[in-house]
C-alpha cells in the first residue's frame, strides 16, 4: 500500500507547476509549431495557402522537428528565460519575417546573436520587425500587435475551433481545428498518479501554479479525475498574473508577475486572503512559506519559489531531463526528485 514519502510531513501546503511535472509540454511545443507554420503559410496570415487544420495536426510531431530544429531552439529560448509558449512561437515566426525565410536553421543562428536574456530577445526582435518587416512600433513590440496575433492563432490550435471561442476570443479564423488539448495525458502514469494527489489531499492543501489558461489547466486535470483533490482556491493561472498586472499597472508599469516574480506561489500560499500589494511588498506571514513545498521543472520555478520563501523540489521531467540536475543542485533545490511519483513510497 503506498503511502507519501516522509520528507512531506513538514508541509502543510503542496504547489505544483503543470508542464513538465503533472503534463507533458510537448502538446504545448507542437501547437507552438503548428502556430509558426499557419503564420507563414495561410493566406489568412503571411502566406498564400489554404491549410487542412486535420491534416497538419496529424503532422504536428513533425513539423516540430523540423520548425524548432529537435527542440534546439526550445532549449536554447528556455536557457535565456523564456518560459512562455507564445514567446517560442513568436520568436521563431518573427526571425522567419525579419530573415524573409522558412531556412530554420538560419532563424535559429540568427536567434543566437540576440541578447542572451528574455527580455533581450524580445527588445531585439521587436526593433529588427520594425527595421527589416515593414512593422510599425506598436505592431512590432512584446507582448502587443504581432504577438497577440501570435498568440491568438496558438490557442487556436490548443484548444481547437469549437472551444477558443468559448473560453478566449469569441472568435474563429480557422475552421477545423480539433484543439491539441483533448489529446494530453500525464507525464507519469496516471493511476498512481491520482494515488498520490488522494494521499496528499488527505492532510495537506494540495494547488497548482501554472502559467497556463485556467481552461487549459482545469481540463486535462477534470478528465483525468484529478480535479477533485486539488484545492479550488489554489490553482493560479495566467488570468490571474494577467488580472493582478493590470491592476498594478498605475503605481508599477511594466512590472512582470510571470515566474520567476514569486507571484504565482505568492498567491498559492495566501489564495486571497492578502492584496496584490501586500503579496508584492512582502507583507505577509512569511511562515506560511516556510511551511509550502513547491515542484517544478525549470530555474524560473525554482527562483519563484525561493524569492517567496517556499521550499523547492525539483524533477527531472522538463525538457533537460536528467541532465537538469546539475543546475538544479548549482542552485540548491532543497530536493531533486526523478519525477513526482517519488513522493510516493510503496
Amino acid at each position: 500500500m503506498s503511502k507519501l514519502h516522509s520528507l512531506l510531513d513538514r508541509y502543510d501546503t503542496v504547489l505544483l507547476d503543470m508542464d513538465g511535472v503533472v503534463t507533458s509540454e510537448s502538446v504545448y511545443w507542437n501547437a507552438a509549431a503548428l502556430t509558426v507554420y499557419e503564420l507563414l503559410n495561410s493566406k489568412l496570415y503571411f502566406g498564400d495557402k489554404d491549410i487542412d487544420p486535420v491534416r497538419l495536426t496529424a503532422q504536428a510531431l513533425d513539423l516540430r522537428k523540423e520548425i524548432f530544429l529537435d527542440d534546439a531552439v526550445i532549449k536554447m529560448v528556455k536557457s535565456r528565460g523564456v518560459n512562455n509558449n507564445w514567446d517560442l512561437a513568436w520568436l521563431v515566426a518573427g526571425g522567419a519575417l525579419v530573415l524573409k525565410t522558412q531556412d530554420y536553421q538560419a532563424i535559429y543562428d540568427w536567434l543566437c546573436t540576440l541578447p542572451d536574456t528574455a527580455a533581450g530577445l524580445y527588445a531585439a526582435l521587436s526593433e529588427a520587425l520594425c527595421k527589416k518587416a515593414g512593422m510599425t512600433k506598436e505592431e512590432a513590440t512584446h507582448p502587443n500587435g504581432f504577438w497577440l496575433t501570435v498568440q491568438y492563432v496558438f490557442q487556436e490550435w490548443f484548444l481547437g475551433s469549437e472551444l477558443c471561442p468559448k473560453y478566449w476570443s469569441g472568435k474563429v479564423s480557422q475552421l477545423g481545428k480539433p484543439g491539441l488539448t483533448y489529446g494530453e495525458e500525464p507525464i507519469v502514469d496516471k493511476d498512481k498518479l491520482l494515488t498520490l494527489f488522494s494521499l496528499i489531499s488527505q492532510s495537506k492543501r494540495l494547488g497548482i501554479g501554472t502559467g497556463r489558461p485556467c481552461v487549459e489547466a482545469i481540463t486535462p486535470l477534470t478528465r483525468w479525475g484529478a480535479i477533485d483533490y486539488i484545492d479550488k482556491e489554489t490553482i493560479i493561472t495566467y488570468q490571474d498574473v494577467h488580472k493582478a498586472q493590470n491592476a498594478l499597472q498605475k503605481t508599477q508599469p511594466g512590472l512582470s508577475l510571470t515566474k520567476p516574480h514569486p507571484y504565482v506561489f505568492l498567491r498559492g500560499v495566501f489564495q486571497n486572503t492578502l492584496s496584490d500589494e501586500d503579496l508584492i511588498s512582502g507583507n505577509y506571514n512569511k511562515n506560511l512559506c516556510r511551511n509550502t513545498l513547491v515542484i517544478g521543472d525549470a530555474l524560473c520555478d525554482l527562483f519563484a519559489a525561493k524569492a517567496a520563501g517556499c521550499d523547492f523540489a525539483a524533477v527531472l521531467t522538463g525538457i533537460d531531463g536528467e541532465s537538469a540536475r546539475s543546475y538544479f543542485e548549482a542552485e540548491k533545490a532543497d530536493y531533486i526528485l526523478h519525477n513526482i511519483l517519488d513522493l510516493l513510497e510503496s
